[in-house]
């Protein structure tokens, strides 16, 4: 059962804080209702999941769900009514129980935002761009945007996952043939040699070495490995490869900028719609930064060159745009030139990943056959 942290007022009209388990949220304001206790601030300390790990939704149903609750918000309907509709719609058991506990809480006095972030299975990202929508009462057209930036990561995905494919099945082929060569053929044929008097090669000892050290190893390092990834996922650390680092950071250039210029078309101010985009960025204090910037009557040119984590390309269409007046078309430029280069980088990569397994496979094929061939022909000398 959830456990909830509740502020709020007493009989007695004093401010207090404390804590009650419910089924839902809902259940817990008429609860607090007949105990004369008004809240003013309700926050989820611990959900129960039963012992089950929640588990966060495919992309494809987050877009899914961007694109219906965009529609249904357009065609005038309330969000509780919608998440309701959408409870209704669902076969999936999952996302039914998703929706229903969304509707709970918008029902209880949540906010969309809050709600999303309390149930676990929903990116941060999207959580951000709800929370500004919700803030400047732009709600369906952030979702409709959600849902375009979404679709275009599903189809990259998928564009990069048919490619990989081929590829990655030839590397398990080849590691399985490697293994076996290794552990079977040349170990035995090692044997036919020192039984026979002759002195094997230096490859085929290296080789022989690295068997010994592969299969006594293996399983501590398999430990260390889990043990590794138990910690740093306990700790919320990741390891970060540079290249795919640089990919990310496009990325989320790419949902700032768009996010900023759908806030700006919108008719918020630019100040506001920094602080409204700031959930979006995982790199906090950084918009913060560039809004007291913005405040303080420099330009957003300006203080994204002061801030300095943004490329000079990006400080350079941004100053173009407010010197021409277009200041949301440029910011949609530099979002568009962001994830088309991050696209291009994951499609180059993709690309090269077939070659580079293929030379990789080679070369360890082609020791492994040395090693194996080279006792063969001091055994066929020996005979003679």
């Amino acid at each position: 059962m959830p456990q909830f942290k509740v502020k709020g007022y007493d009989s007695k009209g004093s401010l207090k804080t404390i804590s009650r388990d419910a089924p839902s949220e809902s259940e817990l304001i008429k609860a607090l209702q007949l105990e004369a206790f008004v809240p003013t601030a309700i926050e989820t300390v611990k959900k129960d999941s039963g012992g089950v790990k929640v588990k966060r939704l495919p992309l494809e149903a987050q877009q899914t769900f961007c694109t219906m609750l965009s529609a249904f918000l357009r065609s005038g309907l309330s969000l509780t009514e919608v998440l309701r509709l959408l409870e209704r719609q669902t076969r999936n058991k999952h996302l039914k129980s998703v929706f229903a506990e969304l509707r709970e809480s918008v029902e209880g006095g949540r906010s969309l935002a809050q709600t999303m972030t309390a149930t676990g299975v929903f990116r941060p990202s999207l959580v951000g761009m709800v929370e500004s929508g919700e803030r400047s009462s732009s709600l369906p057209e952030i979702l409709e945007r959600a849902s375009s930036l979404l679709q275009s990561e599903v189809n990259l995905r998928r564009r990069i996952q048919s490619a990989l494919t081929y590829p990655l099945m030839m590397l398990v082929v080849g590691i399985f043939v490697v293994i076996f060569l290794i552990t079977y053929v040349v170990p035995q044929l090692t044997s036919l040699v020192t039984d026979s008097g002759g002195e094997l090669p230096m490859v085929t000892r290296a080789l022989l070495f690295m068997s010994s050290f592969i299969k006594y190893s293996i399983l501590p390092l398999i430990a260390f490995i889990f043990l590794a990834r138990y910690y740093m996922k306990k700790k919320g650390k990741s390891i970060s490869i540079p290249l795919f680092r640089e990919v990310r950071n496009q990325l989320t250039v790419s949902l700032l900028f768009s996010q900023i210029a759908t806030l700006i078309k919108s008719g918020v101010p630019l100040v506001q719609a920094l602080e409204m985009s700031a959930p979006i960025d995982p790199q906090k204090g950084r918009i913060p930064f560039l809004a007291d910037e913005v405040r303080k009557g420099y330009r957003f040119s300006q203080s994204l060159e002061r801030q300095g984590s943004f490329s000079e390309d990006i400080v350079a269409i941004v100053r173009i745009g407010e010197t021409g007046g277009n200041l949301p078309d440029c910011l949609d430029r530099v979002a568009s030139n962001s994830w088309e280069f991050a696209q291009a980088s994951m499609q180059k990569w993709s690309s090269l990943a077939e070659p580079l397994i293929i030379i990789f496979l080679g070369v360890i094929v082609g020791f492994v056959v040395m090693a194996v061939l080279l006792p063969i022909f001091n055994l066929s000398q020996l005979s003679t």
